[in-house]
């Protein structure tokens, strides 16, 4: 007998959150979320002042088998003039009628609500993790993204979920840098009258995080499943994120005026080390996550853009990243979640850099 419970009590959202970890204990591939931060997202994250959310366990014969969260995302839905509800945070025993019946108890939500359609699996927005694994199993998940077994998108496919959008994750190899890049980032550098930003110190670079996130709300306006930060929002993100960073590995590009341009922002791999402290910070998981900031051979990309205003301006991170990459001995770069139907993620082919996952976010009628 299948049962789906909705989460109502501390020890059920604990339930919820450690989940993966016993449908992923045997799988090398799969990376532990810090429970900590999952606990955050899923009680204070200030997105949840816009969205309501519930929680669902399944269980069947007697022992936890699934998870799925529905979000409607009240901001979202006014913005883009959509009547949408979300699921997410969605894993599933290899049993279709366990996947159908947490489905089926967030669009039944959905219809509650009079909304039209689902999709998923996301979160807030795309400043989460979202979209499922199609391609690319045997691939270490990144700490950005999620992974999930091959029998999730069958599932999706006989429940008839269909496509709506698809991401990329690329891997490059870090090599020197082409003499027609330097080229062309002096070439760039004087028509445009832009330079990268050059930070003294972690205090100078936070002095700039709001800028940061001010100019990625103009940047990714357009972007699928993105609506602008909120000043809760992004100062939620500094705290947790970026006051974090190295200051080595954000780049800001600067008008002559000072004002930002473009940015980028990347970390070391952290998904050994997040394998390694498997959800918990203590004992040992801060020291596998800081001993992985310091020595690494491979860099995760989070976030890159430009306002657009200044489309073509991009060379300028490019090649910064490149040289302190080089500088720090990686040897390996790995790009976050790029849209499929974006063109501008074509520009890592310039760096020779193949193709490693495929994810996608589905969509249904109601």
């Amino acid at each position: 007998m299948i049962i789906i419970k909705e989460v109502t009590t501390a020890k059920e959202l604990k339930q919820f959150i450690r989940y993966p970890k016993q449908l992923y204990k045997d799988c090398p591939h799969y990376v532990p979320v810090l429970e900590t931060n999952e606990y955050k997202m899923l009680t204070i994250h200030p997105a949840k002042s816009f969205c309501d959310v519930r929680l669902w366990i399944a269980y069947k014969d007697n022992k936890i088998a699934g998870r799925i969260a529905g979000i409607i995302n009240h901001r979202y839905n006014e913005l883009k003039d959509k009547k949408r509800i979300r699921f997410g945070w969605f894993d599933v025993d290899n049993d279709i009628e366990i996947a159908q019946a947490l489905l089926k108890t967030v669009e039944d939500w959905g219809k509650e609500k009079n909304l039209l359609e689902i999709s998923g699996p996301s979160r807030y927005s795309n400043m989460e993790k979202q979209g499922m694994l199609i391609d690319g199993f045997d691939i270490l998940s990144t700490i950005s993204c999620d992974y999930n077994y091959p029998y999730y998108p069958l599932f999706m496919d006989a429940l008839g979920y269909k496509k709506e959008e698809d991401y990329l994750q690329l891997k490059t190899e870090i090599k020197e840098i082409p003499e027609k890049i330097k080229t062309l980032n002096d070439f760039v550098s004087k028509r445009y009258k832009v330079s990268m930003k050059v930070f003294k110190s972690k205090k100078e670079l936070l002095s700039y995080a709001r800028k940061f996130f001010k100019a990625l709300n103009q940047s990714f306006v357009d972007v699928y499943n993105f609506i602008p930060l909120t000043d809760e929002e992004i100062e939620y993100l500094i705290k947790n994120n970026f006051s974090k960073a190295n200051k080595d590995l954000v780049g800001i590009i600067v008008d002559e005026n000072d004002l930002v341009a473009g940015f980028s922002f990347s970390l070391p791999s952290l998904s050994r080390a997040f394998q390694k402290a498997n959800g918990k910070l203590f004992p040992w998981g801060w020291y596998h996550i800081q001993k992985a900031l310091k020595k690494n051979d491979a860099v995760d990309l989070y976030l890159t853009g430009v306002l657009p205003q200044w489309r073509g301006i991009n060379t300028l991170y490019h090649y910064q990243l490149h040289k302190t990459y080089i500088k720090k001995g990686f040897k390996y770069a790995i790009t976050n979640q790029q849209l499929e139907s974006n063109h501008g993620c074509r520009v890592w082919e310039k760096y020779g850099a193949k193709v490693i996952t495929k994810r996608r976010c589905y969509l249904k009628q109601l």
